[in-house]
């Protein structure tokens, strides 16, 4: 029974290192909001080849990005395989689907030019704030699992 709970302690100090090494960069969800935003306004007032450079330039930023937190925290979440914590990245999935496709629509359909830069300030700071609450959920779930 000693060793068993010996075990779990060392499971319980585990998760708690995690939780401190998971400590987002301040500038991560600013630089991802900022992504965003361009590729709002990308894919709402340009023509076929902007729209698909600003996708394709935003997907690589993207990537880009993770790739540099992985290497200065030296451990990724995906944000839909964090048990409770993942509502936040769902919020942040649904936020950016709804960004884009309304910037997408509002670009193609009609000549509106201030419901994009609207759109694109709207992304950057839910970006930013559904990220560190995401964030915050997950480091307290990793701590208060054991």
């Amino acid at each position: 029974m000693l060793r068993s709970g010996l075990r779990l302690a060392a499971v319980d100090d585990a998760r708690a290192a995690v939780a401190d090494r998971l400590v987002t960069p301040w500038w991560y969800h600013p630089a991802l909001g900022i992504l965003l935003a361009g590729y709002v306004v990308g894919i709402s007032f340009g023509n076929s080849g902007v729209k698909i450079a600003s996708g394709l330039l935003f997907a690589a930023a993207v990537v880009a990005l993770g790739n540099l937190y992985r290497r200065r925290t030296g451990v990724w979440v995906s944000g839909f395989q964090a048990g409770r914590a993942s509502r936040w990245a769902i919020a942040l999935g649904v936020l950016i689907g709804a960004v884009v496709l309304t910037a997408w629509a509002i670009g193609s359909y009609t000549r509106l030019d201030w419901p994009v830069w609207v759109l694109a300030a709207v992304g950057f700071v839910g970006t930013v704030l559904i990220g560190r609450r995401f964030d915050s959920a997950l480091r307290a779930q990793l701590r208060a699992a054991g």
